[in-house]
């Protein structure tokens, strides 16, 4: 397989980003906050480090940022590099670790950067990339906590299919610091679960996001409840979550016309 090279004086997208077979990009390089929160003027400090057992001193780090999802990604700075006056990129080995310091944050800071890790200081690298620390620079001085709800399946769907989709919505919530994953009982769903990728943003500045999950109708049975969980962050910790829960349903027809 072709590796994919990466400029750094282009934007790049993420699809291109090359990342070693039986390996991911989030073994390797480790952001452990997905998303911060700031005040305009404020200065921010984002980390990465690296899995167990490698060693950063091995490859040469990046920062990178992207503005929106889906969109192409853009250098900003890598180790050793002279700092600007918005960027400063620390690199301390010794604890393998590797910053970048945002200066006097405004609105158009609030995006996602990522750290990446390349095997060379050529104009063109490879690199494997973290999972993306998204920043927001608070046009509100507080957190609006989502407003939760799990949708009833159709009756289309209860009647004439094989499986029942629940949708949970997220909505009113501010800033877009949040996650959604489903359980069954005390056990995290993970397979035939669908999550918007982004969270859409209202005309008020509020934002919406939604997870789906399919469920077979021979599963969908009241002794079954099924929850919903909107967790919003500001750093690695929650602070709010939100659950709602929904069982099955008795006597949905199985028979499928």
């Amino acid at each position: 397989m072709q590796r994919p090279d990466i400029k750094e004086s282009s934007l790049i997208c993420l699809s291109t980003v090359f990342i070693p077979l039986g390996q991911t990009s989030a073994q390797i390089v480790l952001q452990s906050t997905r998303f911060m929160s700031a005040l305009p003027g404020d200065e921010v400090t984002l980390d990465c480090s690296m899995a167990a057992g490698v060693r950063m001193s091995s490859y040469i780090m990046y920062w990178y940022k992207q503005d929106h999802y889906g969109e192409p990604i853009q250098f900003i700075i890598k180790e050793n590099d002279r700092p600007t006056q918005k960027y400063e990129a620390i690199l301390n080995t010794n604890d393998n670790r590797f910053s970048l310091k945002v200066s006097k944050v405004t609105a158009q800071d609030s995006v996602t950067y990522y750290c990446a890790a390349g095997h060379s200081e050529a104009r063109t690298v490879q690199a494997i990339f973290g999972e993306g620390t998204k920043l927001t620079v608070l046009g509100k001085n507080y957190f609006s906590e989502p407003k939760v709800k799990i949708l009833q399946p159709s009756g289309i769907e209860t009647r004439c299919k094989k499986t029942i989709t629940l949708v949970c919505v997220a909505e009113n919530f501010y800033p877009d610091h949040v996650s959604i994953t489903w359980t069954l009982g005390d056990k995290e769903i993970k397979e035939n679960v669908a999550t918007d990728p982004y969270a859409t943003e209202d005309k008020k500045n509020f934002f919406r996001q939604t997870s789906r999950l399919k469920v077979s109708k021979k599963e969908f049975k009241p002794q079954n409840k099924y929850i919903c969980t909107v967790s919003m962050y500001n750093g690695t910790q929650p602070i709010f979550e939100i659950a709602k829960e929904i069982n099955g349903i008795e006597g949905i027809s199985l028979d499928v016309n």
